[in-house]
């Protein structure tokens, strides 16, 4: 058993078939590195996380001066420390929207986990696989939708159409504050609550291999993960690494975003991926 593994011994693994869940392995598949940059236990150190690409890029989202697109209000990479009980980076983007406002697949894919837990910061998510073949890339890409009301009525291993709905917007999940005042730290401000929103999330890997974990509400950890802004998921061509991202001219970082409107229509209609939100005319 790995070191870092080992400091994990309550770490369980939802077995399931191999012929209901093609790709999904035994935790062992993971190496150290992309368990701790991915899990960001408590044990975990940050740097793993930033190693492999949890850094802030400077990409900016640009839609149409003619739609109104929901846009980002806590971007990706930011320092998130004053909203947990330890060092911590946002592993995301969000995007608020009303209560109950649908969530699409931002692209063709298959269901490969779902957790309903309440008593995580992230609650109700559903993780899609993309194949690369699907979204046009180079590599097997995973998107993650979290804060969602409730579990969709989606098995796992059915596959997605680009548009479905994948669940609707909530804010479930302890809020950074409570989470500092159930671990003893400084207390949540009475009456404040956390707004509605999607967190949005994108991994990326060589391999279609992954591997689901109930640990502190649950995993999904690719096998040689990588993370990615989400909004460098939108480039048309590369590069997608933070790295290598973040060293692009501002006028190159920003990256115009497909979507589609409510009628089912995307823009450009050639694209294989889309915004989480529908777009509107204005």
């Amino acid at each position: 058993m790995r070191r870092l593994l080992s400091l994990l011994p309550l770490l369980t693994f939802l077995s399931v078939s191999a012929s209901a869940h093609a790709g999904q392995v035994d935790k062992d598949e993971l190496d150290d590195k992309t368990w701790s940059g991915v899990v960001r236990c408590m044990q975990c150190d940050r740097q793993d996380a930033i190693d492999l690409g949890m850094l802030i890029t400077g990409s900016k989202p640009v839609f149409p001066s003619d739609f109104e697109c929901r846009d980002i209000d806590e971007g990706w990479a930011i320092d998130y420390s004053s909203k947990r009980d330890r060092a911590a980076l946002h592993g995301g983007i969000d995007i608020p929207a009303p209560r109950g406002t649908p969530i699409l697949a931002v692209a063709d894919g298959k269901v490969v986990a779902m957790f309903d837990n309440h008593e995580t910061a992230v609650g109700v998510r559903v993780f899609l696989q993309h194949a690369p073949m699907q979204t046009g890339k180079p590599f097997w890409a995973y998107s993650e939708y979290a804060h969602l009301q409730e579990l969709p009525a989606l098995q796992i291993g059915s596959q997605v159409k680009r548009g479905d709905v994948v669940g609707l917007t909530s804010n479930t999940g302890i809020s950074g504050q409570a989470a500092r005042a159930k671990a003893g730290g400084s207390s949540a401000r009475p009456g404040k609550t956390r707004r509605d929103a999607l967190h949005f999330a994108i991994m990326y890997s060589e391999s279609p291999d992954f591997a689901v974990l109930q640990k502190n509400g649950g995993y999904l950890v690719p096998v040689r993960a990588q993370w990615m802004d989400p909004v460098s998921f939108y480039r048309s061509t590369p590069p997608y690494d933070s790295d290598a991202v973040a060293g692009l001219k501002e006028s190159e970082k920003q990256i115009r975003i497909p979507f589609q409107t409510p009628g089912g229509a995307v823009h450009p209609p050639e694209s294989k991926l889309i915004w989480p939100y529908t777009c509107l005319p204005r």
